[in-house]
């Protein structure tokens, strides 16, 4: 039962970060200039990373094949 609630949750978080990331690059899309960092594509290319994990992390859980 602990494990499917915490699968739950890492779901729940997954998606979260995957709206974050999404969010942060409509704004950066709308208002960002040359003062934007270099660094935020890879910020952006890693949030989508540890969002990808916690999903998968979830399912599995859910599942219990961890």
């Amino acid at each position: 039962m602990v494990e499917q609630l915490c699968g739950i949750i890492a779901i729940i978080l997954g998606i979260w970060e995957i709206y974050s990331v999404h969010k942060t690059f409509s704004e950066v899309k709308r208002h960002g200039n040359e003062n934007t960092s270099g660094f935020l594509p890879l910020a952006l290319w890693s949030g989508i990373v540890v969002s990808l994990a916690f999903i998968i992390i979830g399912i599995c859980l859910i599942l219990k094949l961890w």
